[in-house]
């Protein structure tokens, strides 16, 4: 048999229980698209990096200290990987509020990734999103800042009163991200909405609906694909606004 050190083992335990509850919350690794089994891998992979350092900082003898914090473990984790979710969440967003103003009022259609109900716009956002974070190397950065999260003490490991208070701030950041994401197209659409109201002013034997729906529907294909240009950079300072927030800066 090979002797296995009691505090490596319980350290090991420990990570990977927050590894877990961090992995089934945050992307991209939350993902459905990827297997269970890879999840799996990905949360053994990190509690083994981070092993030595949770070793470090072991509870009590007791079983009830070891219960707590199993369950301390999984509050932490799960808190974290909320955190990262708001940064896709606001790219989604964005895409939502563009279909909004888009005038499509297309229905919304299953998103594969998370087997919820998105806009076409607010899906393809979550789409390039995910494929950014993983292009990027923000995966990685994540990857870091949880690892790092056992040596470091940041805004999760707070009281309640922090945590809810820094929740707060991320999600009135998500909101104000998404705005500014969308703002540039929604401008346009706008401006384009303007312009037909002035148009079926000035020539009221026009059918303006028929070509108003058109036009609304070719500026907003052409500012979608002016648009997406600017995600990669608007993914990677919230990917990097949020490792700072969560791991301390990764």
């Amino acid at each position: 048999m090979i002797p296995l050190p009691g505090a490596e083992v319980i350290g090991f335990v420990l990570a990977l229980v927050r590894a877990s509850a961090w992995v089934v919350v945050c992307p991209p690794f939350s993902n459905s698209s990827i297997p269970a089994i890879a999840k799996i891998g990905v949360a053994a992979g990190l509690a083994l990096v981070a092993a030595p350092a949770a070793a470090a900082s072991l509870p009590g003898a007791s079983t009830a200290a070891f219960v707590s914090a199993l369950a301390e473990q999984v509050a932490i984790g799960l808190a974290m990987g909320f955190f990262v979710q708001i940064t896709v969440a606001a790219v989604s967003g964005a895409g939502s509020l563009i279909d909004l103003f888009s005038g499509l009022n297309l229905p919304p259609s299953i998103d594969p990734l998370s087997n919820e109900q998105v806009p076409l716009v607010g899906q393809l956002y979550e789409l390039i999103a995910i494929t950014l974070l993983f292009t990027s190397g923000a995966d990685l950065l994540l990857v870091r800042g949880f690892v790092g999260s056992f040596t470091t003490r940041t805004v999760v490991f707070g009281s309640l009163r922090e945590l809810a208070s820094a929740a707060t701030a991320q999600l009135a950041g998500m909101f104000a991200a998404a705005l500014e994401i969308a703002a540039p197209l929604i401008a346009v659409l706008f401006v384009a909405q303007v312009l037909l109201g002035l148009l079926a002013k000035a020539a009221p034997q026009m059918n303006v609906f028929v070509f108003g729906f058109g036009l609304q529907v070719a500026v907003t294909i052409l500012g979608l694909g002016l648009a997406v240009t600017a995600l990669p950079s608007e993914v990677t300072n919230l990917v990097t606004r949020t490792a700072g927030v969560v791991f301390g800066g990764g």
